[in-house]
């Protein structure tokens, strides 16, 4: 009997010890996950800047870029209109040098005067005056003729001069927003390898669940890779085109056709439609008239960020194709998840 009591306190005791437990552990648990759960949700907004700060800096990239390009066509004009400039004057300088020589040879003003002696008629006299006036015209029309292309040769240099000066600003400006983008790069790594191996994983799950749904959504419009692009409209072949591309990596300052950043995404699918864009967001907002989220058709650019850095393409349904960030693929994305669109334009 003494025994059994003794079992019976000592099984009393161990339900009363695990009642403890059990009740200290559950809420330290709950306690611990959801410190994990917030410090996760930080982390993803210290990643969110991060990634908004380098998409600022790709678009600087890509507009430095696609400037620099400009300006570099632009000198390569300008320097053959002034080397055809330059051929021209060597041209007229020669035949004027020739006009000198042949009155030299003629024996300058005592030659016309002999041309005057030698006249045996007002006829003869009136040919040799009107030969030798059209002589001093034509000597007249090359100087001046000289003097405009010498004046146009200078002009056009200087030009070259300006447009050699801005296409090294804009190389530089290309070399320090590179250096941003790629110091925001390391800034992502630098942070994800920072991260807890509890956190990671929680992030990692959400970016499971981000694709699982981006990969839904694609489901839902009935995307099928291969084919051919529709014909009912510019918009709808520019989607197709689009659509090709999911699943493919996100690189700044890749315009296809195997990586691709925002802006060069649509510059890429556009093309394919006969519609011819910058690589870069903000001069792709002008592209076209500017629509209403109300009136988005497919096709339709969409942006994002003030100032504008970001562009993805309205695909129908509430939602649009983008190439979204470093370290991502081309996606399927919901608009009314965007807090920072900036407003929509259809190319043309």
């Amino acid at each position: 009997m003494t025994t059994l009591k003794a079992h019976l306190r000592t099984f009393l005791a161990v339900c009363t010890v695990l009642a403890l437990l059990t009740s200290t552990t559950a809420p330290a648990f709950a306690s611990t996950l959801s410190t994990k759960r917030a410090q996760a949700a930080a982390a993803q907004a210290q990643i969110a800047v991060l990634q908004n700060n380098e998409g600022i800096a790709t678009d600087k990239y890509d507009q430095a870029h696609a400037q620099y390009q400009q300006l570099s066509a632009q000198v390569v004009v300008i320097r053959a209109r002034v080397a055809q400039l330059q051929v021209q004057t060597a041209s007229l300088q020669d035949a004027l040098g020739n006009q000198v020589d042949e009155m030299y040879r003629e024996g300058g003003s005592l030659g016309v005067i002999e041309a005057l002696l030698s006249a045996r008629s007002i006829n003869d006299l009136e040919s040799t005056i009107e030969f030798l006036t059209r002589i001093g015209d034509q000597n007249a029309a090359t100087i001046s003729q000289l003097k405009q292309t010498e004046q146009e040769v200078a002009a056009e240099q200087q030009e070259l001069v300006v447009a050699q000066t801005a296409a090294d600003q804009e190389q530089t400006a290309m070399a320090t927003n590179k250096a941003a983008v790629q110091a925001q790069l390391a800034a992502e790594q630098q942070l994800s390898a920072s991260l807890a191996a509890s956190i990671k994983k929680i992030l990692a799950q959400q970016a499971a669940a981000e694709t699982a749904a981006a990969a839904a959504r694609a489901r839902s419009h009935g995307i099928v890779p291969g084919g051919n692009p529709p014909t009912s409209s510019k918009g709808a072949a520019a989607v197709w085109w689009a659509e090709q591309k999911l699943g493919y990596w996100y690189v700044w300052g890749a315009s296809g056709p195997s990586t691709f950043d925002c802006s060069g995404l649509m510059m890429w699918a556009c093309s394919h439609v006969g519609i011819s864009l910058p690589h870069y967001s903000g001069a792709q907002f002008d592209s076209g008239p500017h629509v209403s989220m109300e009136n988005l058709e497919p096709g339709d650019l969409v942006f994002f960020g003030n100032p504008i850095h970001h562009v993805g393409m309205y695909i129908g349904g509430g939602d649009f194709i983008e190439a979204p960030y470093s370290g991502a693929r081309v996606r399927i994305s919901t608009l009314g998840d965007r807090s920072d669109f900036a407003g929509a334009t259809r190319p043309s």
